[in-house]
Formats: C-alpha cells, structure tokens, sequence
C-alpha cells in the first residue's frame, strides 16, 4: 500500500540563525553609510563642528532606521520562539522579509541626504510598508497552517495578526501625505517604532 508523501517539517532553528546573522549585517550597514564628512586643509574645529552639523539627518535616519530594524528583530525573535515548525513556504517569506530588510540602508542614506524631499521620502516608507507586509505574511502564514506551539494563546495570534496590520497601513499612509506634506510622512515614521516598541507577549494556554 502506497502511504501519501508528506512534507517534513523542520524547527524554526536555521532561520532564526540566517535571519539573526542578516540583521547584524545590516545594522552595520546602516553606519558605514553615513561617512566621515571630508574636509578642505586647514579647516577649524568650528567648520568641523559646523560639518557635522549639517549631518544630522543622516544621524537621525540612522537612529530612525536601526530602532526600525531593531524591532522587526524582536519582534521577529519573538514570533519564531513561538512556531514549533516550518516549511518551505514560511522559509521563503522569511527571505522575503530579510530581501527588504537588506534593502533598509540605501533608502536610509538616501532620505538621510535630502530629508525634505518628497522622492526619498516616498522611496523609505515603501521599503518600510513592505517589510511590515513581509513580516504580516509570515505571522499570517504560520497561523492559518498551525505552526504554533499548541501552548500558544490562539487568542494572543488573533490579537498578533491584527496589531500587525497597523504597520503596513500606517506606512501606506505616509507614502501617500508625502504628497501633501513630507513633514507628515516623517512624523510617522517617528511615530511607528513607538508602536510596536514592545514585542507582544507569549501568553499559555491554561
């Protein structure tokens, strides 16, 4: 008798550690984009300080991203500690998550140079809005196919799936004020890590 063929299903260790190794990357990323600003001969500590100055948005996207990225992290650590499997389609929308994540630096160098103008600013909240549609996918995903740890409150995923639906519809909205003001759209920027700052709890059944 033929017995039907069934995918295995491997823990969640190797993504975890491809993942973690993925985010230190680019958080290192994320500083060397910044640069040493260059400086004519005989420049003064004053024209130094004044250079440094006039960096300060690239100072400030730096922080702005790598709180980003730091929460997409533990967030992240979070989920995966939760998921008692996997496949290989939670493993590519894993990958999916990190090809935006990866991407993080360059938008980041870019609004860091001309904060004010609309394209960078558009360019940064899409990569943001589909990172968060990324991370959604995943939690989404792994929910509807019962990759939790039984333990896990299924009213905690509930509660999970619909907190994460804010970030993807926050970000679209800031790309779209960036069209009515680019002030907005960094305000929300601003305002999204504050969200999300805490990861959500792992709560058992009892």
């Amino acid at each position: 008798m033929n017995i039907p063929a069934k995918e295995y299903t491997p823990g969640t260790s190797r993504i975890e550690a491809f993942s973690d190794g993925v985010f230190a990357i680019v958080v290192t990323l994320l500083v060397i984009e910044i640069g040493v600003p260059e400086m004519h001969s005989g420049f003064t500590t004053q024209d130094l300080l004044g250079a440094l100055y006039h960096m300060s948005p690239k100072f400030i996207s730096f922080a702005l991203s790598f709180a980003v990225i730091a929460i997409f992290w533990s967030n992240h650590h979070q989920l995966f500690h939760s998921l008692e499997k996997a496949d290989r389609k939670l493993l590519w929308l894993n990958n999916l998550l990190l090809f935006w994540m990866s991407f993080i630096p360059f938008p980041t160098a870019f609004i860091g140079e001309y904060p004010l103008n609309i394209v960078p600013v558009v360019f940064y909240g899409s990569v943001l809005f589909f990172a968060s549609v990324s991370f959604n996918l995943i939690v989404t995903y792994a929910a509807k196919n019962e990759m939790y740890y039984p333990y896990i409150s299924k009213e905690l995923i509930r509660q999970g799936i619909k907190r994460g639906r804010f970030g993807p519809v926050i970000y679209f909205i800031s790309i779209i004020s960036a069209f009515i003001s680019v002030y907005i759209s960094l305000f929300i920027f601003l305002l999204v890590p504050v969200f999300y700052f805490i990861p959500q709890k792992i709560v058992k059944i009892d």
